[in-house]
């Protein structure tokens, strides 16, 4: 996010409606739009993604696209992606939990810098 730019002349808030990385080595076996490692570099990736917004003026939120991954068979439209914080049972991906917490908690001193 460090890059983003708006068009020249525009100054607007900006938020970013749905984003998600995933890892193949648990979960479903689609990883959505974003393929990682791991669930380790999922974390780090979750933690520079939302910090480099915090960091910019423009950006106002960041929305992750949806608490637990999609069941393996899919859902309506087939979309079967590991993309959750969660797994279809419930099991938190613990990496990237912990990465939420920790950027949570340093969320107003990171966005007040």
């Amino acid at each position: 996010m460090s890059g983003f730019k708006l068009p020249e002349g525009v100054d607007a808030p900006v938020m970013i409606g749905e984003f998600h990385f995933g890892a193949l080595d648990r979960g479903p076996f689609c990883p959505g739009l974003i393929l990682l490692r791991d669930q380790n570099h999922r974390a780090q990736t979750y933690k520079d993604y939302v910090r480099t917004s915090l960091e910019h003026p423009q950006i106002v939120g960041v929305h992750w696209h949806q608490f637990s991954d999609q069941a393996t068979s899919g859902r309506f439209d087939g979309e079967n992606m590991q993309v959750g914080w969660t797994d279809v049972c419930d099991t938190p991906y613990w990496e990237t939990v912990e990465a939420i917490r920790e950027i949570g908690a340093r969320l107003y001193e990171i966005r007040s810098n």
